[in-house]
């Protein structure tokens, strides 16, 4: 599989499928989620393609903030952030309402989420909103296990 082509995949499509890039040319599926840096070197993305949601990565103060973007990082005006951290367990914020890709609605709240071994903070809140997004995670403990 290429690094700079969605097009290369041609199987049944998974649960999850995730690609690095720098060049976005068409989305051929629905349930789409694009991760972004929130610097000034964001990839160009065509404006013909349809996210069902973008996670930016502590977004500058120029980024357009489209209905489907969604904040992530350190600061508390992010929409999913990091509250605090333990040895092996975050507790990510929920900051404000956040649809689901299947249309349930979560209300701000913390989850407490375990990890198995040390990731950044970028990694581990890119991996807990795409399984909030997709419904992976548990409303009623609020914990995740990554």
């Amino acid at each position: 599989m290429s690094q700079d082509s969605v097009l290369d995949f041609s199987a049944v499509p998974p649960e999850f499928l995730v690609f690095r890039t720098d060049n976005v040319r068409e989305i051929p599926t629905e349930n789409t989620i694009l991760l972004l840096d929130g610097s000034a070197n964001m990839p160009r993305v065509v404006p013909s393609n349809r996210f069902d949601r973008i996670l930016v990565f502590e977004p500058s103060g120029s980024i357009e903030t489209p209905d489907n973007m969604l904040s992530v990082g350190l600061s508390r005006h992010s929409t999913i952030s990091i509250a605090s951290a333990e040895s092996n367990t975050l507790h990510i914020s929920v900051q404000s309402v956040v649809r689901t890709l299947g249309g349930t609605q979560i209300l701000p709240c913390e989850y407490s989420v375990t990890l198995s071994r040390p990731v950044d903070s970028r990694t581990a809140l890119y991996a807990f909103s795409v399984l909030l997004l997709c419904g992976k995670t548990d409303a009623k403990t609020l914990k995740l296990r990554l």
